[in-house]
């Protein structure tokens, strides 16, 4: 499989540049100097034949920096007769991207990245972004108020990618309308669902079968899970457990979770473990905190009840749905 295969199955990745170059932007910097710095790349990575210099921003963008400003810049400094501007099917692309400060609070980020910076690149021919046409929750012939986001349930597979090891099978025992066997399975990867509601099994098999889709779907409580699939190697366990229809606020509406974290260690102890669990929004403005709210409780509370199955957190960030809710993701490794 091919690196480029692999990037294929990012869930938010928009772009693959090569060759790529970079510019911090400080109080003294000038477009005129970016598009140089631009400029003096291009005449060393930048192939012969045709280009077009395609510019976009990230979050709020970087004050006094213009994107069209930026490509007549670029364009007029790196045009030749072996290089020819051409907007309408260019060769090539250099492909700018201004990113500025986050337009309001989206998820956390972790890597603290506070400084404004440009990054370029050669726009690779081969790579293609996923297109989520046709996938929405309400695109799909079974509907349910809980279902999760394609990109979401993409994200979480993703995450569950180790470097050590190749994912061979997804495991999800509380599979609802099917988004995550949906994206699993559209991968080639092996995927085992389950789930206590026969309407939602019912459901998956149809949404799976309106996008060409297969997966195995039992119906089953997660408890069961362990004797239903047996012992496995290369899992990730990959799901979105229950809520909203009570808090989490006593031991029984957390029995789920923790029934599918030791099922999980059962049937693969050396796999990994990729969920989201309910958050408040204010975990979004938080710095790393345990004492950040998870399933209606701390932080510190809840990360030795996970352990404690077997699996350690090894990422755990926030990341909003709508204005009341937010959602925590995690990913874990086995903890021995």
């Amino acid at each position: 499989e091919s690196s480029l295969d692999r990037l294929s199955r990012a869930a938010l990745l928009d772009e693959v540049l090569s060759d790529s170059g970079r510019y911090w932007v400080n109080p003294k910097a000038s477009q005129e100097d970016l598009s140089q710095n631009i400029a003096e790349w291009a005449h060393k990575h930048l192939p012969e034949g045709s280009f077009a210099v395609r510019t976009r921003r990230l979050g709020v963008g970087i004050p006094g920096f213009s994107r069209s400003t930026i490509e007549k810049k670029v364009g007029a400094l790196v045009s030749s007769e072996s290089r020819p501007v051409d907007l309408e099917d260019p060769e090539n692309i250099i492909s700018v991207v201004i990113s500025g400060p986050e337009d309001g609070s989206i998820h956390q980020d972790d890597i603290g990245q506070n400084s404004p910076i440009v990054v370029w690149g050669l726009s690779h021919p081969g790579w293609k972004r996923e297109s989520y046409s046709g996938r929405a929750p309400t695109e799909r012939p079974f509907f349910q108020p809980v279902s999760l986001d394609p990109r979401q349930a993409r994200l979480l597979i993703s995450l569950a990618h180790r470097r050590t090891s190749e994912t061979k099978t997804v495991i999800d025992p509380f599979c609802g309308t099917g988004g995550i066997a949906i994206e699993a399975a559209l991968q080639d990867i092996e995927t085992l669902s389950s789930d206590l509601d026969s309407r939602m099994v019912e459901g998956t098999l149809e949404n799976l079968a309106s996008l060409g889709a297969q997966a195995i779907v039992e119906n089953c409580d997660v408890s069961e899970i362990a004797s239903l699939w047996g012992s496995r190697s290369d899992c990730a366990f990959v799901f979105d457990p229950p809520y909203g229809r009570s808090s989490w606020t006593s031991g029984k509406d957390m029995e789920p979770f923790f029934e599918a974290l030791a099922a999980a260690h059962t049937i693969d102890p050396e796999g990994t473990l990729s969920t989201m669990l309910p958050t408040t929004p204010e975990a979004l403005q938080a710095e790393s905190s345990d004492d950040v709210e998870v399933m209606g409780m701390p932080w510190s509370e809840l990360e030795p009840m996970i352990i404690e199955r077997g699996w350690r957190p090894v990422l755990r960030t926030p990341v909003r749905v709508h204005r009341s809710l937010a959602r925590m993701v995690v990913v874990c490794h086995p903890a021995d």
